[in-house]
């Protein structure tokens, strides 16, 4: 078995069902090797950019590993914006790309990128943008570096990882006689008990006391699937919520708790929800430049926060915690909720004062198309099983003030890294995952 046959095996051997890359010699052999898989889709960009981008929207929502390749040199640094994003948004991708022979190293080869004799440095480059970036150079290390590779996608907080593979492991010849499937451990965060322990009691001891709570929910949420969850915690407490614009549908915007959307382009009233909070009880959320209003050192003066953050390193990064749990959010959640029902009756129902998506009313000024009406002219056509993608733009600000979302629905913009064009490309990644 060649060296990119191998590489497809261990691929199809965790679900993979597509991969995306562009065209190139040292990329042919991966390509031949996908055109005979029998379960993975090959899907070849006009650029590897795009590739990289739909990598991210195969595994925005499908739990599933995000695969792109390109040949070496310039085809592979290509895939930098990809993988940028997969880091900020948490995407399991891995990416492939071609590299010149290994004993031509050093001697200036078409693409080398070794980083010696004045050619670019790869290694340093890939591992800037990923979790980890492996150079295969042992033909009979194959299996464990795949193995490896994708077992760091998928662990604590998902996100890329890269492989090299020289065009000396290509050649006629070289075989990887040893091939496993890939073993896949994927071990969730669970939260700590004690921290959830000591969060619950902090929770129950301020809503005993009548303090105000505001739930305020991110993309880690959606992500762990924490829906469920956090709507059983919030109904039986009248907690009302209000989501970042990537938290959007993680609960209905029907719901009467919901407020709506906390960002600097979201809804009055849940900036006013927010004002009038004493405790904020933050469910994956990284505290963004957006959803903070340009980080307002100002912004928790007054009131407490207790964090729920999969990544340890989220907690005290932008706002320093009164309470945390470091934790998968739905793991946490579920577990905050069994430790607060022994301590504490459900709530009586309250009113909550929310932002009224159906009787908003937009004054035209040029007398054609508004995309605030178009938003919700979408709202009102979707399926029960929607993803809306935005791109960079104004346009998400519409999107994210007037697309109301139900279960099921998501809607998601550029993250942090925020490129032109990723989710015109991610959406043709998010559909191949979810036909």
């Amino acid at each position: 078995m060649r060296v990119y046959e191998a590489i497809v095996k261990g691929l199809e051997s965790v679900g993979v069902g597509a991969a995306f890359g562009g065209a190139g010699e040292n990329a042919a052999g991966l390509m031949l090797a996908l055109k005979h898989s029998a379960s993975i889709r090959p899907v070849i960009t006009r650029h590897e950019q795009a590739a990289s981008f739909m990598a991210c929207g195969y595994a925005m929502y499908s739990g599933r590993l995000g695969v792109c390749f390109a040949t070496a040199g310039p085809g592979a640094f290509n895939l930098f914006s990809g993988l940028a994003v997969a880091m900020s948004d948490s995407y399991p991708l891995l990416a492939i790309s071609g590299y010149s022979s290994l004993d031509w190293k050093g001697k200036g080869a078409l693409n080398e990128t070794s980083g010696v004799s004045r050619t670019p440095n790869s290694h340093e480059m890939f591992k800037a943008t990923t979790k980890k970036s492996f150079l295969l150079e042992d033909i009979t290390k194959t299996c464990d570096v795949i193995e490896e590779a994708v077992n760091i996608a998928f662990e604590g907080r998902p996100g890329p990882v890269h492989i090299h593979v020289p065009e000396n492991l290509t050649h006629h010849g070289v075989s990887v006689d040893n091939y496993r499937d890939v073993d896949l451990k994927v071990d969730t965060v669970r939260p700590d008990p004690a921290g959830v322990e000591a969060t619950a009691a902090y929770l129950v001891d301020a809503l005993s006391k009548g303090r105000k709570m505001l739930a305020l929910v991110g993309f880690g949420a959606v992500q762990s699937d924490a829906g469920p969850e956090l709507t059983r915690l919030l109904e039986r407490y009248q907690i009302p919520f209000v989501t970042t614009l990537d938290g959007k549908g993680i609960i209905s915007e029907r719901n009467p708790l919901s407020v709506g959307v906390f960002c600097d382009s979201g809804h009055s009233a849940a900036w006013k929800a927010f004002l009038a909070a004493d405790v904020i009880l933050a469910v994956g959320n990284s505290f963004a430049q957006h959803a903070t209003f340009n980080f307002r050192k100002d912004l928790f003066e007054g009131r407490k926060l207790v964090h729920i953050n999969i990544d340890e390193g989220e907690i005290d990064k932008v706002y320093k915690a009164d309470a945390a749990i470091i934790g998968d959010a739905k793991l946490a959640v579920a577990a905050l909720l069994e430790k607060m029902s022994a301590l504490l009756d459900p709530a009586p129902l309250q009113p909550v004062e929310r932002h009224a998506y159906d009787e908003e009313r937009i004054t035209h000024l040029t007398g054609q198309i508004h995309p605030g009406q178009m938003a919700q002219a979408i709202s009102r056509r979707l399926p029960d099983n929607a993803i809306v993608l935005a791109d960079a733009g104004a346009h998400l600000a519409w999107l994210g003030y007037y697309l109301q979302l139900s279960p099921g629905q998501h809607f998601r913009k550029p993250g942090s890294f925020g490129p032109m064009a990723g989710n015109v490309n991610g959406a043709l990644g998010v559909k191949l995952a979810h036909p």
